[in-house]
């Protein structure tokens, strides 16, 4: 069995209980890892906004620590200090997505390092939860052409899981040709850079830190994480995973909700 030298972790459904809690059991699986000299990295669709917390809470929040960041539009230092990767979306893409989603009648911001952006004057529950969750400001715009300065990194649509079924399904071709299009919960549909992905992130960074592919492990429980675990040296599926992420990962852990983390690291990184 190789040794891992870098952990890649998933946050929500993951790394999170369903009480968005890390338990006793993680926290200090996490602690040994890296006192094992392993690099354990937060991999999210989150703004590094959003993982703030986590990282504090963790104790890895220094220069020396990494995150990977929406869905892999961008590779950070935990301190948010330096940036190792970045992979934009144009304006033009994020019209062709504005224009999909105003003919479905759902809501759609885009995301840069620090902040949202949208058009839509109607802010749903979905967005308002998700801006509050990953501590993201959102500032609203009259029109596309106001946005010309904006980082484009990642569009998000988000609605309700039947609602956004409806909109994943009806993606036409001319958008996924263009742009990587990816569901990372019930309530959210994600746009980005054809080049970012949680799995060429991951791999950008076992690169920039010398570390052999096969040196790498990652634990995950949604169709965004489905990048990482094949490219992992050991892909980890959650209990709690969607069928394609288990039927992806070269094994299988117990669920979110009972130390999942902790356990995938215990056998295959401690």
């Amino acid at each position: 069995m190789s040794e891992i030298k870098i952990a890649s972790i998933d946050i929500d459904g993951t790394l999170l209980n369903d009480n968005r809690e890390i338990t006793p059991a993680v926290k200090q699986a996490i602690a040994d890892a890296e006192a094992k000299g392993v690099k354990v990295v937060i991999t999210t669709g989150r703004p590094l906004s959003g993982v703030k917390k986590i990282l504090d809470e963790l104790g890895m929040d220094g220069d020396d620590q990494y995150v990977i960041t929406h869905n892999g539009g961008l590779i950070e230092s935990a301190s948010g200090k330096r940036t190792l990767f970045r992979a934009e979306l144009s304006l033009a893409q994020f019209k062709m997505i504005q224009d999909f989603m105003d003919a479905h009648d759902t809501y759609v911001q885009v995301e840069s390092a620090d902040r949202a952006y949208t058009i839509d004057h109607k802010i749903g529950y979905w967005a308002s939860y998700e801006n509050v969750l990953v501590d993201l400001p959102l500032q609203v715009f009259e029109n596309l052409d106001e946005m010309a300065h904006v980082e484009f990194i990642k569009a998000i649509a988000m609605a309700n899981k039947d609602d956004l079924d409806k909109v994943q399904a009806d993606v036409p071709a001319s958008i996924k040709d263009d742009v990587a299009v990816v569901r990372s919960t019930a309530q959210n549909l994600e746009f980005m850079n054809k080049t970012a992905s949680k799995g060429n992130a991951l791999m950008a960074l076992a690169k920039e830190l010398g570390v052999n592919p096969k040196d790498t492990l990652a634990i995950g429980d949604q169709e965004n994480d489905h990048s990482m675990i094949e490219a992992a040296g050991i892909g980890v599926a959650m209990g709690n995973a969607v069928p394609g992420i288990k039927a992806a990962a070269d094994v299988e852990t117990t669920d979110n909700n009972h130390d999942g983390v902790a356990e995938a690291l215990k056998k295959y990184v401690l």
